[in-house]
């Protein structure tokens, strides 16, 4: 099941598995007119207001790769999950508890851009990746265009005693860390891309 998130809307697509999207297969007949009543709907959801509200639809996965190609300008990004003595460490972003993530820069892999993105929001040094974990897909509106940030996602370690630094010119205010019996309340105030995708995850590695 893909997922995609704008604010707190979610819009699903059931018949396409996991997360990744090909974008270079030549499409069917049918697949462009899936793909034209999707770009016809896309913009009535982004500017519906209700911020619980939910869509499904049934198009395919060449249907939507057309139709996200057509709308947005992608923006992709990379960030960490980091466990520290058992806890996970959060950030606060504007008022909002969040994952620690960035754009991937030119030349970079995702996974250099997550370590690297990690250190400057956090301070936290010497960060090992452990595995990836599912990536997260939110649409947002910047400098008149609509984008669509796919973030991929890594659990890290570090063998570092930390000094947490929040990267303030960012907009960062606070660095916690969030213990298993706090999770559920992080789960809750953070963005639904995260609590829903990577809920999962951070409560099974928050019980360790």
């Amino acid at each position: 099941m893909y997922k995609i998130f704008h604010e707190n809307k979610a819009l699903i697509f059931p018949k396409i598995d996991g997360d990744e999207l090909t974008f270079n297969i030549t499409p069917q007949e049918s697949d462009r007119y899936d793909a034209e009543l999707l770009c016809d709907f896309l913009p009535d959801w982004l500017a519906e207001r209700d911020p619980s509200d939910t869509f499904i639809h049934e198009v395919g996965e060449i249907a939507l790769a057309l139709a996200l190609d057509e709308t947005f300008k992608m923006a992709p990004a990379a960030g960490g999950v980091v466990m520290v003595d058992g806890k996970l460490v959060s950030i606060v972003r504007k008022g909002i508890p969040d994952l620690p993530k960035g754009h991937i820069e030119k030349g970079e892999t995702p996974e250099e851009t997550a370590m690297r993105e990690v250190e400057e929001e956090t301070g936290i040094g010497k960060l090992q990746i452990v595995r990836p974990l599912p990536s997260t897909w939110h649409c947002y509106f910047e400098h008149d265009v609509w984008k669509l940030k796919r973030t991929y996602w890594y659990l890290m370690s570090t063998t570092e005693h930390i000094q947490p630094m929040p990267q303030t010119e960012e907009g960062i205010s606070e660095i916690k860390l969030v213990g298993s019996e706090e999770i559920e309340m992080f789960l809750k105030e953070t963005f639904r891309s995260i609590s829903e995708i990577l809920g999962k995850d951070l409560r099974q590695v928050a019980a360790k």
